[in-house]
């Protein structure tokens, strides 16, 4: 019974992953698929190539910014949904929602939402509330990842809103009366009961986003293709610049599996935080 899912694993996972770290070490020719074998000549040559370092520092800051943000809001609106409020399942479901939507609809609904003619988010920091004199130009080059951040936030916010609501719910109700005893205020009670409790949680969510917002493509890739000025260009869609414009084969696949090692080092901190948070409950 095993055999379909591991030859479905092997077939989309473990193939592709061989056939990317062999291409690594060789120079491609597109057109002729001609192989010359270059060693490490693919890795070594990021050290000294300043669009890489450009786009590893990019997608530093919009790993951190996206997960950042969808981590505090996310537990916020856990912490409104958990409240007894009416017509919560409907409110719930509206929560869902963005999740469901497919990125490229996310995306264009977002661009149009940030036109500098027609938006809605211009109309409404200018001509409603008057927080800005003059519209903004969402996607020039000083706004345009923090823009990318704002889509990506609306998209997987029910992602982080339900696990972190799930955990919420199995929080004992006995912790918070004895703490309503004993005079303990809202901000002391979220710190030393509901943290703790839903912190493992959080770090499982922070690991497997991190991953996902590593090697995401489709999110950074659409609303600007990149730019403007390069300004979204991270470590995905650096590859696929090399790749396919630049016709190196080689060159991307050593960017992947370097990508690849960087995310696997990076989710051995998160697991040690993980275990750490998750001895505290016992």
């Amino acid at each position: 019974m095993l055999i379909p899912a591991v030859l479905t694993t092997a077939l989309v996972l473990i193939y592709p992953m061989i056939v990317a770290l062999q291409s690594s070490f060789y120079k491609i020719n597109t057109v002729t698929r001609s192989q010359t074998f270059v060693g490490l000549d693919n890795y070594l040559g990021l050290r000294t190539d300043p669009e890489f370092w450009a786009a590893l520092w990019r997608t530093i800051y919009w790993v951190v910014g996206a997960i950042s943000t969808q981590a505090v809001v996310g537990i916020m609106v856990a912490l409104v949904l958990n409240k007894k409020i009416r017509n919560l399942n409907f409110v719930r479901g509206v929560v869902l929602f963005p999740y469901l939507v497919p990125a490229i609809v996310a995306v264009l609904t977002w661009r149009w939402i940030f036109s500098g003619t027609v938006g809605v988010a211009n109309y409404l920091l200018v001509d409603v509330t008057g927080i800005f004199e003059t519209p903004i130009s969402w996607f020039h080059p000083r706004f345009a990842m923090i823009s990318v951040v704002i889509m990506s936030l609306w998209k997987y916010l029910p992602y982080w809103g339900l696990f972190i609501l799930a955990r919420l719910q199995s929080v004992p109700e006995e912790l918070h009366e004895a703490a309503l005893i004993d005079g303990a205020s809202p901000w002391q009670r979220f710190r030393f009961i509901t943290w703790p409790w839903i912190m493992p949680v959080v770090m499982v969510l922070v690991v497997l986003r991190s991953i996902w917002a590593f090697r995401e493509f489709d999110m950074v890739y659409l609303p600007a293709a990149g730019g403007p000025l390069q300004r979204t260009t991270t470590i995905p869609v650096y590859i696929r610049h090399v790749a396919f414009d630049l016709t190196d084969i080689g060159r991307a696949a050593a960017v992947a599996i370097t990508l690849l090692i960087l995310v696997v080092l990076l989710n051995q901190l998160y697991l040690r935080i993980y275990e750490r948070s998750e001895a505290r409950l016992d």
